[in-house]
């Protein structure tokens, strides 16, 4: 569901407003960005992932969901298409889209951005505030301006979070996000929200640590 979200356009101002809305008092927003697991980002087991937006529903769920099946079987059919392409995918020499396993920061930060919900679509929002990086799951329907209601998911301090830094040369759009014990993941950002590019740790880690290596 999130891929297919993924794939239609949204309204930056419009799913910012609407994520904000279930922030903790007291707590600042100071950027948002729609967010998605980055080119080749491996899947967690189910049992990483978390349930969102549990017994909400929207008009067009049920044909959501065949169009869903319609689109894995299209996938399917062009199974032998997809390897032969893999035969010659360079991107496998841009470094690793993960670093560090499921129990460091950013694999929970990458386990937060596969969600499991019954509704039609969710948006991944991350929320930097004056305190915190979070992600946060708002409903989305079959229109484009289609949104419904917001939940607060994971969250980590900000002083956790090292730095971003552009990932063009993987592919279009995509991030990846260093925290400070090392670890690292992609993301693929759309719409691109400047002033969370702006907001964010610098690309460089602070002084006296040594930004990590891609492996090539």
């Amino acid at each position: 569901m999130t891929w297919s979200a993924a794939l239609r356009p949204l309204r930056l101002t419009e799913v910012e407003a609407r994520a904000a809305q279930v922030l903790p008092d007291g707590e600042r927003i100071v950027a948002g960005q729609p967010a998605w697991p980055g080119q080749r980002v491996p899947k967690p087991r189910r049992g990483r992932r978390p349930r969102v937006l549990r017994g909400l529903r929207m008009p067009g769920d049920r044909w959501e969901g065949m169009k869903t099946r319609l689109l894995f079987l299209l996938v399917v059919t062009d199974l032998l298409g997809a390897l032969f392409e893999a035969l010659f995918d360079w991107e496998r020499k841009k470094g690793k889209p993960l670093k560090g396993g499921w129990n460091s920061l950013a694999g929970q930060f990458a386990a937060a951005l596969h969600p499991i919900s019954r509704t039609t679509g969710v948006v991944q929002v991350l929320q930097l505030t004056d305190r915190k990086l979070r992600v946060t799951y708002v409903q989305r329907g079959r229109r484009s301006d289609e949104l419904g209601q917001a939940e607060p998911g994971w969250a980590v301090d900000i002083r956790q979070v090292a730095w971003l830094r552009d990932r063009r040369d993987v592919s279009n759009k995509n991030y990846e996000i260093g925290f400070v014990d090392g670890s690292w993941a992609r993301v693929y950002f759309t719409p691109v929200n400047r002033d969370f590019l702006a907001a964010s740790p610098p690309p460089r880690p602070p002084p006296g640590t040594t930004l990590p290596r891609h492996e090539r």
